[in-house]
């Protein structure tokens, strides 16, 4: 797979964005809900207001509910999370200048995962969001049978998988090692409770 990047998408007239290269700024769908305009609202200087938008979406982007609870906030995650496959192979447009922080990165970072491990983290952070939203007595957003199926699946590369044995800190172990684990929860286990939470493939 080609080796994708950011770009500046400028206003100059004349420029053009280029091929298989998408848009991510707030006129997408990607674009960072946080804002730099909203903390300097608050009282902070530009360069830290910028690094600190970028290091809410981090987070924020893998289901963190702790700096924006609202219904908005967990519907604009999900439009990024639905439309992350057709990030992958594509260079990504933003305001943002070369070498400065830019959420950009993050979404780099994400279509770059292999098919299967983007379905396994984006399964893992629609049951991290569902768990969040229960905890504070809304209503799950996804269908959790669905969300398992994924979370509780085979994993046959030769390659190595972060679980969650079900105390909500993940380990690390090869897939062989997790499929013999999992084989060995549904022989001998009322229900498989460990949950796939990253693969490395």
């Amino acid at each position: 797979m080609r080796t994708c990047t950011r770009i500046q998408r400028r206003r100059d007239r004349g420029w053009r964005k280029p091929e298989r290269c998408m848009i991510v700024d707030r006129t997408s769908d990607f674009g960072n809900p946080f804002t730099v305009a909203q903390l300097m609202d608050i009282g902070y200087k530009e360069p830290e207001a910028r690094a600190t938008v970028i290091a809410e979406f981090r987070p924020w982007l893998r289901g963190s509910r702790a700096n924006w609870t609202a219904d908005e906030s967990d519907r604009r995650r999900e439009k990024i999370l639905t439309r992350l496959p057709e990030l992958r192979g594509m260079d990504l447009a933003c305001p943002c200048e070369p070498g400065e922080p830019c959420h950009g990165d993050v979404l780099l970072e994400w279509a770059a995962l292999s098919p299967l491990a983007l379905e396994v983290r984006t399964a893992a952070t629609r049951a991290r969001v569902d768990r969040q939203r229960v905890h504070h007595g809304l209503e799950p957003m996804y269908d959790a049978d669905a969300l398992a199926a994924v979370l509780t699946r085979d994993v046959d590369l030769d390659c190595l998988v972060d679980f969650d044995p079900g105390d909500g800190v993940p380990q690390r172990c090869d897939s062989r090692t997790w499929n013999h684990y999992l084989k060995k929860q549904r022989l001998h286990e009322d229900a498989v409770t460990v949950r796939l939470v990253e693969v490395f493939a």
